[in-house]
Formats: C-alpha cells, structure tokens, sequence
C-alpha cells in the first residue's frame, strides 16, 4: 500500500514600503504595515479560517484516516500573533486532533542557509523549533528549509541540529534518474533522512486547484489518480507538498469539493492511504545516499535551480551577511527583529526578472517596476540598517563608559503572548 503525505505550505513575509536613498537615517519604517494587515487578514478570513474548519470536519469524518502536515513559516506565525491571534487557536485545534504534524524551519523563512554563517543558521533552527512547540505542543520531527533549499553543507547542519528528517524538492536536477518516492539518506552519512517532494503530482494537484472551473468535471479526479498508478508498487510514499493558498479564496466551493472527493477516494481506496512522514520514518529506512553542492529548492513561479540567484540578488546577500558580526550582540530588539526579516527570501525573489509581478500589467501586488527598483529599494533599507548599526554601537560605548553597566546578553523567553519576546 502506498503511503500519500500531505503539506501544506504557509508563508507571509514583512513586505517593505518604497524607502529612498533621501529616506536613510531619517528614522521610516521598512514596512508597508497598512498592506500587512491586509493581507493577512484577507488569507485568515478568506482562506485559513474556513480550511482548517473544512480539514477538522474531514479529520472527523474520516475517524482518523485524514493526516497532514502544515510549515508555517516564522513571518507568518509573527504576523498572526500581532493582527489574528485567533487562527493560531484554530491550528492548535488541528493539532489537538493527534492527526496534524507542524514542521520546523527557519525563524524568518530566511536565505541564511545559502551563506558561510552556520551559526546563525543554527540559532535560527533552534528559535523556530522552540516556538512551533510551544505553539502547537509538539517538537518538530522534519526540517523544512526556505524554499526547500537544500545542499550537502545544508543536510550536514541539520543533521548536527537534532532534527531526524528533511524535506527538500524531488527535481531532476538532484534526482536525475531515481524516484522521489523513498526515503534517502546524505552522502557518506546516514544521520537524517530525506524526504522528497514528488514535484509532478504536487505541480499537477496545484494546477488543477488554480483552474477551479474544471473541476466539477468527474474525469478530472480520476485523470489526477490515474498518475497514481504509474508509480511503483514498490516506491512507499508520495509527498505531495502545496501552497496553502492554493485551496481557498476563488471558488473556494468547488476546490474543497474536489479535494474532499480526492480524500475520500484515497481513503477509501485498498492501494493508497494517507500517513504522516514521522510514523513512516519508523517504518522505511534510505534505499540510497543523494547529495548535491549545487542548491535545489522550490519556489513557487521560480525554477529548481533558481538558487544561488542573479547579479542582484548575491549582491544584495552578500551587502546583508557583512553585517553579521554586528549584529551577534545586539541588546535592541528593533534591530534584531529587522535583522531577521531583512534575510526573508521574497525580497530576493522580487530581484529577479521572472517574478510574476513584472509580468502582469493589471497587477498591484508589488511596488516595484523591475528588479532593478526591488534591489535599489532593497539595499537602501540595508544602508539605513547600517547607520542603525553604527548608531547602536555608539550608544553602548557611551553607556558603557558614563553608567559602567555591564551588557548583558538577550536570552530567548518563551512567549507569554508579547510580539517581541522571540527576540528579546
């Protein structure tokens, strides 16, 4: 019997306002807070709210049969806790139901991973894991890097941070010639497991969920299972890993028709079941070691090999993670939390030409014009960043010598439902 996982991915990044070179020093904020709200607050109403009460009912309903697991990145575990504190109360609840996995990341959805700083690599991990079990009770069990961005350095991290399995995507520029259906082991080390997301059946469901107006169509559903049966009897798992996104708003009516069809088929179904990748992990061992020093990932509109990025934005990561030693100590919280969203991966996506948004002229999504007005923007806030740097370090060698108090070091405090006790 073959075993179908199910992920859904949740991610909202801190998008910035316009900010000029005349803007640097002047104390303006990074962030279009009016849009913010907006748009989280449409994803919770619209979208989140009404499919978690959607996937309880079918949890409910299925006595158990229904499992799934959900990445919520950092960014968006921030934004519900400052504008909808009430959707982490209706995740809880799917968590609560022993039939929903939250998985581990990084603590802003960041780029860090594609650097040299291991150790803020690590303490972003750790932050993130501590949060997802303090929010949800639970300790994550499989690491989902930004993006899925993976390489061996990367596999290597995780494994020295504790986590038993990652999550990365099965394109062929990794895969080549192998399956994406079992489990896989690093090379020349067995410490983690890979999983790997099954890239066509995740990009067809997706597909097929983003042209609502087919799907009433009962041929549809059996056209998506017959790919199904192209796999291997002998392959354990499909990892079907989603946008959350893609199931709500527009004709919400007619995708979770769909979707609740396709539940009930697979459960159902004597060939097919859906698991969750901790229990199978216990079950199925790696059939090979993989590797790559090349990064994949997944991106939505972006290709496999979209990583490390154009002229811009390695430029624009290279400007940013100059800044790390400044940063190690900070005692400001400010500063630290917009150290953490300044490493988001979307500011980087919006450098590239392909980004969807420059190719849609009805489109208000986004500021810019062009990837030249994203980078230009972009490294106008990290000059601002910069002199704020400065500023602070003024200020604790003035403290320092006038008060001679000593500088204590920040240490994490589990959240008493305070914003900023993450970074304090």
């Amino acid at each position: 019997m073959k075993n179908i996982c199910l992920y859904f991915q949740i991610h909202h990044p801190f998008s910035f306002q316009t900010f000029r070179y005349f803007d640097v020093g002047n104390s303006k904020s990074y962030y279009d807070d009016f849009r913010i709200e907006r748009e989280i607050n449409e994803a919770v109403t619209n979208y989140y709210l009404p499919l978690n009460d959607f996937l309880i009912r079918q949890i409910d309903q299925s006595k158990g049969k229904l499992k799934l697991s959900f990445y919520i990145s950092g960014t968006a575990l921030d934004q519900f806790l400052i504008y909808t504190p009430k959707i982490l109360t209706s995740f809880r609840q799917l968590a609560d139901t022993g039939q929903v996995e939250f998985m581990g990341g990084t603590s802003s959805h960041s780029i860090v991973s594609l650097g040299e700083n291991k150790e803020e690599f690590q303490r972003q991990i750790s932050l993130n894991r501590e949060r997802i079990e303090y929010y949800f009770g639970k300790k994550p069990q499989v690491f989902v890097n930004t993006d899925l961005i993976f390489t061996n350095r990367i596999y290597e991290i995780i494994s020295d941070s504790g986590y038993p399995a990652l999550l990365t995507n099965g394109c062929n520029k990794i895969l080549q010639w192998r399956s994406p259906n079992y489990f896989y082991s690093g090379e020349n080390q067995k410490k983690i497991k890979i999983l790997f997301r099954n890239e066509f059946i995740s990009n067809e469901f997706a597909t097929l969920l983003q042209n609502p107006a087919i799907l009433e169509n009962p041929e549809i559903l059996k056209q998506f299972l017959a790919k199904f049966q192209a796999i291997g009897d002998e392959e354990p798992l499909i990892n079907i890993y989603l946008n959350y996104l893609t199931l709500g708003g527009t004709a919400i009516d007619s995708k979770l028709h769909y979707f609740r069809r396709f539940i009930s088929k697979i459960n159902n179904s004597k060939q097919y079941r859906f698991d969750l990748p901790t229990v199978l992990m216990e079950k199925f061992g790696p059939v090979s070691e993989i590797g790559t020093e090349e990064p994949v990932c997944w991106a939505e509109h972006f290709h496999p090999s979209y990583y490390p990025g154009n002229e811009l934005q390695t430029d624009a990561m290279s400007q940013l993670f100059k800044l790390k030693t400044q940063t190690e100590h900070l005692d400001n919280t400010n500063l630290k939390i917009d150290w953490q969203y300044l490493q988001t991966s979307d500011h980087f996506h919006l450098m590239d030409e392909n980004h969807p948004a420059y190719h849609d002229e009805f489109s208000n999504t986004y500021i810019y014009k062009s990837k030249y007005d994203a980078y230009i923007n972009y490294m106008n806030i990290l000059e601002d960043f910069r002199h704020r740097l400065a500023a602070e370090k003024a200020r604790k060698k003035i403290k320092s010598k006038v008060l001679h108090q000593p500088i204590h070091k920040a240490l994490f405090v589990r959240p008493n439902h305070q914003y900023h006790d993450f970074y304090e």
